[in-house]
C-alpha cells in the first residue's frame, strides 16, 4: 500500500492534538482534516501545523482514507456515518471517539457498508484534565501520553484492523486498553453524565437568580469549567436518556450529597463540613497521582512482532495490501 491518508473529521483540541502526534512520528502519511467549522480547520492547518490538507467536502475528505478519525461530539456521528457509509474503501479503519460506545457501535452497524469500525477513547493525560481548553490553538502532541487508549471494536471488526487501532494509540503516546462498550458506557455514566446535569442546573439556577447579569458578569475560573459541558449541549440529553435507570440513580445520588452539605451549612457544623472537605480533597489527590503514574491493572493488547514504521501504523492491513497486489 503505497498511498498513506489518515482523515481527521473534527479539528479541536483532540483532533489537531491527533494531527500533531502523527506529524511527530515518522511516518510519511498525508493528514486530512474535515471541520464543519472553517476557521477552526483553517487554524489547525496553517497555525498549529497538525494536518497537511483541508477538505470541506465530507465525503471528498473521506473518500482516500486508509485510517479515518471521527472526534466530533456524539450529537453529530449518526449524520457523519450516513453520510459517510458507501463512501469508504473496503480496508478503511475507522477509528471512533465519540462519547457513548454502544450507540456509536449501533450506528455503525447501521450504516457503514464496508470497513472496519473500532470504538476508541484516548483518556486525557493528567496534566491536562483541569485547564478546561477545547480550541486547536491549545493542541500538543502528548495530549493523550502515558494514559490510556480504550479500544471497543466491533464484533466484525477485522482482528488486523484492531492491530492497526493499538498501535495507533501507542502512536499517541497511549496503552492499550480492551473493553466492551457497554461495560464502558456504564463505568463513564457518572463521569461523563452528570457533569453535564449539573453544569446544567448550576447555569440555570444562576440565571434565574436576581442580579444573575451581575453575577454572570463577574464569573471566573471555577463557573467557567463547571458550566464547560454546555458546550456541547446537544451530547447532554443524549447521555442522560441513553441508560435513563442509571441516571436516575445517579442523580437521586447527587441529590442526598447535596441535601447532605445543606445540612451541614444550615446547622453551621463547621467542624464536619472542614473534615469532609479536606477528606474529599485527599482523595480528589489519589486520584490525580494515579492518573499521573497511570498506575492502573491494565487489560493490554496481545503481543505485536516488531516491524517497520509504516507497517506499525497500518498493521496487517498494509501487509495484506502488499500481499494482494502480488
Amino acid at each position: 500500500m503505497k498511498t498513506q491518508t489518515i482523515t481527521i473529521i473534527g479539528l479541536d483540541r483532540v483532533g489537531a492534538s491527533i494531527g500533531l502526534a502523527l506529524k511527530q512520528s515518522s511516518l510519511e502519511v498525508t493528514i486530512i482534516g474535515h471541520d464543519t467549522d472553517a476557521a477552526r480547520g483553517k487554524v489547525a492547518k496553517e497555525t498549529v501545523l497538525a494536518i497537511d490538507q483541508t477538505e470541506w467536502n465530507l465525503v471528498k475528505a473521506v473518500r482516500k482514507a486508509d485510517i479515518l478519525v471521527i472526534t466530533t461530539p456524539l450529537a453529530e456521528l449518526e449524520s457523519i456515518l450516513q453520510v459517510i457509509g458507501s463512501e469508504l474503501q473496503p480496508h478503511t479503519l475507522v477509528l471512533d471517539f465519540s462519547s457513548l460506545k454502544r450507540q456509536g457501535l449501533n450506528w455503525a452497524e447501521q450504516y457503514l457498508r464496508q470497513g472496519h469500525y473500532v470504538g476508541a477513547m484516548p483518556i486525557l493525560a493528567a496534566p491536562y484534565l483541569t485547564d478546561g481548553r477545547s480550541d486547536p490553538n491549545t493542541a500538543t502532541p502528548d495530549l493523550f501520553k502515558n494514559s490510556a487508549f480504550c479500544l471497543m471494536p466491533s464484533p466484525n471488526a477485522d482482528p488486523q484492523a484492531v492491530e492497526t487501532a493499538v498501535n495507533f494509540g501507542l502512536l499517541l503516546g497511549a496503552l492499550p486498553y480492551f473493553m466492551d462498550p457497554d461495560e464502558y458506557d456504564s463505568l463513564v455514566q457518572g463521569s461523563e453524565t452528570m457533569p453535564g446535569l449539573v453544569s446544567l442546573a448550576m447555569f440555570s439556577a444562576m440565571q434565574k437568580a436576581t442580579g444573575w447579569r451581575d453575577m454572570l458578569r463577574f464569573a471566573g475560573l471555577p463557573f467557567a469549567l463547571m458550566t464547560r459541558p454546555l458546550q456541547n449541549e446537544q451530547d447532554i440529553p443524549l447521555h442522560a436518556l441513553q441508560n435513563r435507570e442509571a441516571t436516575l440513580r445517579w442523580l437521586d445520588a447527587m441529590l442526598d450529597e447535596l441535601k447532605a452539605v445543606r445540612r451541614l451549612i444550615y446547622e453551621e457544623n463547621d467542624e464536619v463540613l472542614i473534615a469532609l472537605t479536606e477528606q474529599l480533597a485527599t482523595e480528589r489527590e489519589k486520584w490525580m497521582d494515579a492518573r499521573q503514574k497511570n498506575d492502573w491493572d491494565e487489560r493490554r493488547s496481545p503481543p505485536i512482532r516488531p516491524r517497520t514504521m509504516s507497517e506499525h501504523l497500518f498493521g496487517g492491513l498494509a501487509r495484506r495490501g502488499d500481499d494482494d497486489d502480488e
